[in-house]
C-alpha cells in the first residue's frame, strides 16, 4: 500500500494545482460569480470582501502553478490545504445559509465548460462533497513517504 503513496501524491498535487490554475484563470476573466458569492457573507467587512475578490484568483493561480511544478512545497502545500479548507467551509456555509447560484469556480456550465459540467459550481451538497474530496486530496500531500525522503516531501 505504502509504495503507491508517492505516485498518488504526485497525481493529487498536479490535479489540485491544475484545478486552482483553471479556477483562478476563469475568475480573472469574469469575477461576477465570485463577487456575488462573497456578497452573501454578511459578517465579513466590505474592505475584506474587496481584498478577497481582487486577490483570490491570483492566489489560486500562484499556488496552483507552484503545486503543479512542485516549487516551494513546504510553503505551498499548507497554502493549498488552507485554500481547499476555506472552500470546504464556504461550501458548508453556503448550503446552510441557503446561498443560491454559482460560485464561478469552474466557469459557466451554459457556456459549454467541461469542468463546470462535470464538477459543478452551484451551491449545494454536490459542492460540499466535491470540496471535501479536494480537501482530502490536499491532506494526502502531507502523508510522509516511507523510506528515503523524496522530492515530493520537500
Amino acid at each position: 500500500m505504502y509504495k503507491f503513496i508517492p505516485g498518488i501524491k504526485v497525481v493529487f498535487r498536479i490535479l489540485l494545482g491544475a484545478m486552482l490554475l483553471v479556477a483562478g484563470y476563469l475568475k480573472v476573466q469574469d469575477n461576477t460569480a465570485l463577487f456575488e458569492s462573497v456578497a452573501y457573507i454578511t459578517w465579513i467587512p466590505l474592505f475584506l470582501k474587496s481584498i478577497i475578490i481582487d486577490t483570490l484568483p491570483w492566489i489560486e493561480i500562484l499556488v496552483g502553478g507552484l503545486l503543479v511544478f512542485n516549487i516551494f512545497g513546504k510553503a505551498v502545500k499548507p497554502a493549498a490545504l488552507l485554500i481547499y479548507l476555506s472552500f470546504f467551509i464556504f461550501a458548508i456555509y453556503g448550503l446552510g445559509a441557503g446561498i443560491e447560484g454559482d460560485c464561478g469556480c469552474f466557469g459557466d456550465p451554459e457556456s459549454g465548460s467541461i469542468l463546470a459540467t462535470l464538477l459543478g459550481s452551484e451551491f449545494g451538497w454536490k459542492m460540499v462533497v466535491r470540496n471535501g474530496i479536494f480537501l482530502t486530496m490536499a491532506a494526502v500531500l502531507f502523508i510522509p513517504n516511507k523510506g528515503k525522503k523524496s522530492q515530493e516531501d520537500v
